[in-house]
């Protein structure tokens, strides 16, 4: 045991994490705000949309059988449960769909887990500023930690939503009720012990769960930690923790990403990558090419072939070549190509009824071939010299092609104001269109649960 401990990670991680949570001056700039505002606004669409798919529903049944009563809202229902049945049931919700915001260096659905949480421990004495600042440090603990654990953590299998969003969910909701740097280590630590989720999930409900899982663990570990509960604070750095089993045993790397610590912020450094389509990240790029090539294209009949060109470790989350239901198509290139190619895009209602399954759409998927690389620098999630590639023949004989090194929605590609309204009002329906100017104002709210009192309702 003392040599496992002399291999250990240079000591403090987590205090050095929890310290930051509770002590460091968190101001955005007027971008950054602007990033965050828009994340949330879109997360909160998702939700509403969410609330009715099945799992969703189900989840809900579920919660009402253990007997979770409380006063805390499930959006877009009229069901009010405890604080962390709340968080669960808002980020499945939110994810059911796979529709919401992601970030790039934890490969980690963030805002889903954080916002669900936070809302859940808010009061009405929370403020939009309150909401920013907890935010922003979950943020940099899920981007910091992903920064030191990934590619290799994610390419393990982990979930880094349900493993790396715990820790962050934890830390946003430690921010907000103003634990003390010692709590707050407290609170990571014991997240530490509920960061658990498996890539190997998606394409099931098991997914939108493990977000919930997040959500929920934050909750309940913030108030474990503000009781007096207590955990290992070497958890994280331990040769035998949760860095070296989860990810890669490398001290420096670990000390470099926690040296960044708010120079500058990670959500300013990284951003949000928010999704134009209902579908894995994964698939946006090859989308995004679909749409360039479309307009040149009559009819789906005319496409002799498809050709799919896209680093190696992004394919093996898509595994559906032939997608069976809704949540295996969530994550097919095939399907998605097939949709940008035939539809010129991919909506909520086409993920609502089985159009994988339309002679048209399942006659490109058999005629779809995807050939994925190895890319020059894996540590890379999106590298601009590694962009996906599409090729389509025509019976014709003409062949077209496209490149995409950055999907729509991406920071360096990102949507407009008016494609992210669009989209919240798509999702929400008659309550987005009532309360979407007020929602693009919450960072100046003086009560954020007074806001969104509205959203607790059946739409």
């Amino acid at each position: 045991m003392n040599q496992a401990r002399s291999t250990a990670f240079s000591p403090a991680a987590l205090e050095r994490l929890g310290s930051f949570v509770s002590d460091a001056a968190l101001h955005p700039d007027a971008a950054t705000l602007r990033c965050l505002r828009d994340g949330v606004v879109d997360v909160l669409g998702c939700i509403l949309v969410g609330a009715d798919t099945s799992v969703a529903r189900k989840a809900q049944t579920a919660v009402r059988g253990l007997g979770a009563a409380g006063d805390r809202p499930v959006f877009g229902t009229d069901l009010r449960v405890s604080r962390p049945h709340a968080a669960f049931l808002n980020a499945v919700a939110g994810h059911a769909l796979d529709f919401d915001d992601w970030e790039v260096p934890g490969n980690s659905h963030p805002t889903v887990v954080m916002i669900p949480a936070l809302l859940a421990a808010a009061d009405r004495k929370t403020s939009g500023a309150d909401l920013t600042s907890a935010y922003l440090a979950g943020f940099e603990v899920i981007a910091r930690l992903g920064e030191a654990m990934n590619f290799e953590h994610y390419d393990r299998g982990w979930h880094t939503t349900a493993t790396l969003g715990a820790l962050g969910s934890a830390a946003a909701v430690a921010r907000l009720l103003a634990l003390s740097p010692e709590q707050t280590t407290c609170a990571l630590s014991l997240a530490v012990s509920r960061a658990a989720g498996y890539t190997c999930q998606f394409g099931s409900e098991a997914k939108p769960l493990q977000a919930g899982f997040a959500a929920q663990a934050g909750v309940e570990c913030a108030y474990l930690a503000q009781a007096g509960l207590s955990g290992q604070p070497d958890v994280m750095h331990h040769a035998k923790g949760m860095a070296a089993l989860m990810g890669v045993p490398d001290p420096a790397r670990l000390d470099r990403a926690l040296d960044k610590l708010g120079k500058p912020l990670a959500l300013a450094e990284h951003g949000l990558v928010l999704k134009p389509w209902p579908s894995c990240g994964y698939t946006h790029r090859i989308m995004t090419c679909a749409l360039e090539l479309a307009p040149a294209i009559e009819s789906a009949e005319d496409i002799q072939r498809i050709d799919l060109h896209l680093p190696d470790f992004h394919y093996a989350i898509l595994p559906f070549d032939a997608p069976a239901k809704r949540a295996e198509a969530l994550f097919s290139l095939h399907f998605v190509s097939a949709m940008g190619l035939a539809r010129r895009g991919l909506n909520l209602a086409d993920v609502a009824r089985p159009s994988w399954l339309d002679p048209d759409i399942s006659g490109l998927v058999r005629r779809t071939h995807v050939h994925p690389f190895a890319p020059k620098r894996p540590e890379l999630n999106y590298d601009p010299d590694d962009p996906d590639r599409m090729e389509v023949t025509l019976r014709d004989g003409r062949r077209l092609a496209a490149t995409c090194p950055y999907p729509l929605g991406a920071p360096q590609n990102p949507m407009t104001s008016d494609q992210i309204r669009a989209k919240f009002t798509a999702n929400a329906g008659r309550t987005g269109q009532a309360l979407l100017d007020s929602l693009f104002d919450w960072p100046a709210s003086t009560s954020v649960l007074t806001l969104l009192d509205s959203l607790g309702e059946n739409p």
